[in-house]
């Protein structure tokens, strides 16, 4: 994604974090979950995490209360998870016709080096498929830019792909806490059924 539109992506989800999308986020403490009106899923949101309604997928922003997220800077300890729809993706992955693909072409693009691309498992009641992993470093774009570390899994669900991508500063301690709780936050897609109106 490039920098332009990373930095109005980040500004419009802090300026607006409870505007009304096509999500809503539904529940309290360790049941509240995002869900997306328009893609039919719903996924849990961590505990401690800021959630974000601006889109119909899941932003979330994590810093302790002393720190903020500027633009596109991630404090130190401050971690994002966003997910993302294919129909919204332009550039080198808006070819992609698999999860698989669109990891191949994404890590292409931002990565600083070779990433490895490997099976994510997903749970069954998640009715999702062809789940991958990658994990890069994004090279800083600036000098006065930190390098982000980037977890990413790609997968299929109702016939649409999603990608969900934490990051977070390259080298921070936060690291392997933000990696897990994201993992087990993907993990955690079910499908959402609309009742009668």
């Amino acid at each position: 994604m490039p920098l332009a539109i990373r930095i109005f992506l980040v500004a419009l989800l802090l300026a607006a974090p409870a505007a009304n999308g096509d999500g809503k986020v539904e529940g309290q403490g360790s049941a509240k979950r995002f869900v997306s009106f328009r893609y039919g899923f719903s996924m849990s949101v961590p505990r401690g995490w800021t959630a974000s309604t601006a889109l119909d997928t899941p932003v979330y922003f994590f810093a302790s209360s002393s720190q903020s997220f500027v633009q596109d800077s991630i404090p130190q300890g401050g971690a994002v998870i966003a997910v993302e729809s294919h129909d919204a993706t332009s550039g080198l992955g808006g070819a992609a016709r698999t999860p698989r693909e669109w990891a191949a072409a994404e890590a292409r693009a931002v990565a600083s080096g070779t990433p490895i691309i490997e099976g994510f498992d997903m749970p069954r009641e998640s009715r999702t498929s062809g789940g991958v992993e990658s994990s890069y470093d994004e090279e800083a774009l600036s000098p006065d830019e930190r390098a982000k570390h980037c977890v990413a899994v790609f997968w299929e669900f109702g016939g649409e792909l999603f990608a969900a991508r934490l990051r977070f500063n390259a080298g921070d301690s936060v690291g392997p806490e933000v990696t897990k709780v994201f993992l087990l936050t993907v993990r955690s897609v079910r499908p959402f059924e609309k009742g009668p109106i």
